[in-house]
């Protein structure tokens, strides 16, 4: 079917268009306006005009404080675009609010933009070994380091794309066992951490001494650690964990990861191609906190204080290098537990921190970069609003609402003020705040069990319109406690929000995670998609919603959840709990999700093809051109002839990136379902995509109309050009495409194999010197897949196909079905079989290359082929896994 122009322009004019802005912020008459200047500003100004401009923030600070005492209109500082470095955080009290119900409102001078920092740049670097450059950093201590703007990899060991898994556990001695053969006395033994990932945590573990027992190594950790990790039961201690390890001068072996030697006071960085160290510029945190915004008293809050258009950047926390780090869950790191699963834990520290306030706002402001959580109204805050902001690249929560439990409180302890704890003021609950039309992506970079959003013991908070990708657990968090007991909660709505690719590391949760009565509170009519189990993940549920213990008196209705692994999970729930038309599909749902009209810019601030250049295979008219595709408006779009039937839309991003995600939003003025399967996002630098990698695939299974397809991009390189093309002939439609940068650059992705289609291979299991074997030749689909000694046997011989750019089908010659994984799961374990030939993600492979062979990995579940069991038996079955870095997970192609 071809579209039915005419009615285009009719549908169209039904869309809510889009215009590429920040929102527009609400005109003041201001009684007194201040300036600074962070160049050409000085603190002797008097700061009430742009020529006599203060040089930094808390100098205006101090002058609001001689002016608020008696306000008849808003106080405005206008922040002069430029850094605002910091040495310590700016804090404001009960001092600094607005009176009379006027505003104290700090804000970005007219269009310009001030960074409000606590980076210090590193320079110096000198030549080191093995490609390698140092520079004296004197007694900074840090987690993170950002090279010309990109995050730096912690040095680890296996590299990223790859992890080891835990072997075994001993609680009484105290012992974590992995492989003797993945462990070493490595320099500063005592500061090398295990980072070990429990279901929906991950912990910091430094080391502290190891025992070879044969082909096992018994591991011990530093005491503070062990002495919480092999006494609580949960998140779950389980065999097959994966893990690796972090910071150990030895483990920098790839471009794009550093090494902090403190006891040298030496940073050790591999620089990424393309980078000279003498004018790259590098820096680090120091600061935990930026903005420090407390009232004196629940009874003297800070009131009335507004911030918006200021970025903020740059925050330091280096809890897991002193003391370690166990996640309970949500960031909320245990102090201690016991086998009865009492848990106490702490609250992470934030780059914006508030409490005891009341009528704050944050609007339209950018958190990047941040060390732990980026923004967290804590607890005694009311009526007050976070929207339009940006936040992104965070190492964990995007923004944290309310109280979860005090480190003296065990963390199941049921919080109602004044009775649970008995005596705490009701004042403390966190009430009345909105958090909507927020832009978040990039969450839990190193603390993963984090969420975009996680609020704890919240009344009368609207989570609403928010649009929230990339983050490794949760996108929204609400509730703790796990009791279903009356407490604090109630009348909260989580509603509208857009949710893609999210739990894309660990398990246990859901788009939308819920915990504990929350009597009125509606979880409806979001949009929750593509939301899989990656190969890190355990086998506890990963779904598009999760109402965990004690979820009671509460109605999730109308919500779309699709392509989720999961599609609804409920533990332990109390009593009234009412679902109602929560479907797989709803056009009226997708549309109305995410950010609403005056908000929809902040996603060109993200995509790197938002206004780049384009082509395209054909182009209908220029009402369809390919500019079109990527101008953030849902209400435009790219379309080829109606005879092209290799159709093809391009960008060229300018400069080569490393790519994070991507969003690819079909039609959504007509059904056309022939334009919502069968495609490939392709990465390439060249133009011509000669060569390209395959970054996203949809196969024949059709999205649902108006939706948006959004996946991870794992591939290990750069790339300046991406292209979508489609694959079967069919008419093609787009219309809006986005690519993310990744938080990462780390590039080296080995040599590209090579191989013969005609050429009869056999595939060798490095580990057993066994073969891939279909099982008593059978020609059957679903036939099992082994290894076995070397026969000769056709059934044993493989033709490796190239399907497109990196991908192939790997065929049988006895049968000549393909390679595939059973039912196309994502769990580890999974059966490899044979059977007949679709074009299937699930069918179709891509090979890493390694000094000993090929890591085969699965293109849909992104898991390795491997013997189970790393067994050496003749028979064994072949399965996915995890990538490892074992040898049972490598093969030679002969």
């Amino acid at each position: 079917m071809r579209p039915a122009r005419l009615m285009v322009g009719l549908l169209q004019s039904l869309l809510v268009a889009t215009a590429v802005v920040l929102p527009a912020q609400t005109a003041h008459a201001a009684d007194t306006s201040f300036y600074v200047d962070p160049t050409n500003g000085s603190d002797s100004n008097s700061g009430t005009s742009t020529s006599t401009a203060f040089k930094t923030i808390a100098k205006a600070r101090d002058a609001v404080r001689t002016v608020n005492s008696a306000m008849s209109g808003d106080i405005v500082v206008n922040l002069r675009g430029g850094t605002y470095p910091l040495t310590s955080p700016v804090d404001f009290t009960s001092a600094d609010s607005g009176t009379n119900g006027h505003n104290v409102i700090y804000k970005a001078y007219g269009s310009e933009t001030p960074v409000v920092s606590s980076a210090k740049s590193i320079t110096g670097w000198t030549s080191a070994t093995n490609g390698e450059y140092k520079a004296s950093v004197g007694n900074l201590d840090f987690r993170q380091l950002y090279v010309n703007g990109v995050r730096a990899t912690r040095a680890r060991y296996p590299d990223v794309g790859s992890n080891f898994q835990l072997q075994g556990s001993d609680k009484t001695a105290q012992v974590l066992k992995v492989l003797s053969s993945q462990m070493a006395n490595w320099g500063q033994f005592n500061r090398v951490e295990m980072v070990l990932q429990l279901q929906w945590a991950e912990n910091y573990l430094r080391l502290k001494s190891f025992a070879n027992s044969g082909n096992m190594a018994n591991v011990s950790i530093q005491d503070h650690e062990a002495g919480i990790l092999f006494q609580r039961p949960y998140p779950l201690l389980s065999n097959g964990s994966p893990l690796h390890f972090e910071n150990a001068h030895e483990f920098l072996t790839e471009p794009g990861e550093f090494y902090l030697d403190k006891a040298a006071q030496t940073l050790y960085y591999l620089p990424r191609p393309g980078e000279t160290m003498t004018s790259a510029t590098v820096q680090v945190p120091t600061l935990q906190t930026l903005f420090n915004i407390q009232g004196d008293s629940l009874s003297a809050p800070v009131h009335n204080l507004q911030f918006s258009g200021i970025t903020f950047t740059q925050t330091n926390w280096t809890e897991a290098s002193n003391n370690g780090l166990l996640n309970a869950q949500g960031g909320n790191s245990n102090i201690s537990a016991d086998s009865s699963n009492h848990q106490y834990v702490n609250r992470p520290p934030a780059g914006v921190y508030a409490a005891d306030a009341d009528n704050l706002s944050f609007t339209g402001n950018t958190f990047t970069q941040m060390g732990s959580t980026a923004l967290d109204l804590h607890h005694g805050v009311h009526n007050s609003a976070v929207t339009g902001n940006i936040i992104q690249d965070i190492a964990g929560n995007g923004i944290t609402v309310g109280k979860f439990s005090d480190p003296t409180v065990e963390y199941h302890t049921v919080y109602n003020p004044p009775t649970s704890p008995a005596g705490e003021d009701a004042r403390e609950v966190v009430s009345g705040v909105s958090v909507t039309n927020n832009l978040i992506n990039r969450i839990g970079e190193d603390y993963y069990g984090t969420a975009g959003i996680n609020a704890g013991f919240v009344n009368g908070t609207t989570i609403d319109h928010n649009d929230i990708s990339d983050s490794a657990w949760a996108a929204i968090s609400l509730g703790w406690g796990w009791q279903s007991a009356a407490n604090a909660e109630g009348n909260n709505s989580v509603s509208y929000n857009r949710i893609g690719n999210v739990m894309n590391q660990l398990c246990d949760a859901a788009g939308i995670y819920h915990l504990s009565n929350d009597p009125g509170t509606v979880i409806n009519n979001n949009y929750i998609h593509d939301v899989v189990r990656t190969p890190t993940a355990c086998s506890s549920a990963v779904a598009g919603t999760y109402l965990d213990e004690g979820s009671s008196n509460m109605t999730l209705a109308n919500n779309v959840l699709s392509h989720t692994d999961n599609f609804i999970n409920r533990n332990a729930n109390g009593p009234n709990v009412t679902l109602s038309n929560n479907t797989t599909t709803g056009t009226a749902v997708m549309q109305a999700s995410g950010l609403q009209s005056a908000y929809s810019g902040l996603l060109a601030k993200i995509n790197l093809a938002y206004g780049k250049a384009t082509s395209a295979s054909s182009v209908y008219n220029s009402t369809w051109a390919p500019a079109k595709a990527n101008d953030n408006d849902p209400a435009t779009g790219w379309s080829p002839t109606g005879s092209d039937t290799s159709a093809w839309w391009q960008v060229d991003l300018g400069s080569a990136y490393q790519l994070g995600q991507f969003s690819f939003t079909t039609r959504q003025d007509i059904d056309q379902p022939e334009t919502r399967s069968n495609f490939e996002i392709r990465g390439s630098n060249d133009p011509s995509f000669a060569e390209y990698t395959v970054l996203g695939r949809q196969d024949a299974a059709t999205l649902p109309y108006t939706s948006t397809l959004t996946a991870k991009i794992d591939a290990r390189q750069k790339f300046r050009y991406v292209r979508v093309a489609k694959t079967d002939g069919a008419y093609f439609y787009i219309d809006d495409f986005s690519v993310q940068q990744a938080g990462t650059a780390l590039q080296n992705s080995g040599t590209a194999p090579s191989f013969n289609p005609s050429t009869n291979y056999t595939i060798k299991n490095v580990n057993s010197g066994l073969v891939a074997d279909v099982y008593q030749a059978s020609t059957a689909d679903n036939a099992a897949v082994i290894q076995w000694q070397s026969t000769s046997g056709t059934n044993q011989q493989w033709n490796v196909v190239r399907v497109s750019g990196n991908l192939y089908k790997i065929v049988n010659r006895n049968s000549g079905k393909v390679l595939i994984i059973s039912n196309g799961s994502h769990s580890k374990g999974a059966a490899v079989v044979q059977s007949t030939y679709n074009g299937g993600n699930n069918q179709l492979w891509y090979f890493e290359p390694s000094s000993s062979g090929y890591v085969i990995r699965n293109f849909e579940s992104r898991q390795a082929l491997e013997v189970g069991g790393a067994s050496t038996t003749a028979g064994a079955a072949l399965d996915q896994w995890t990538a490892l870095n074992q040898t049972n997970q490598l093969w030679t192609i002969q």
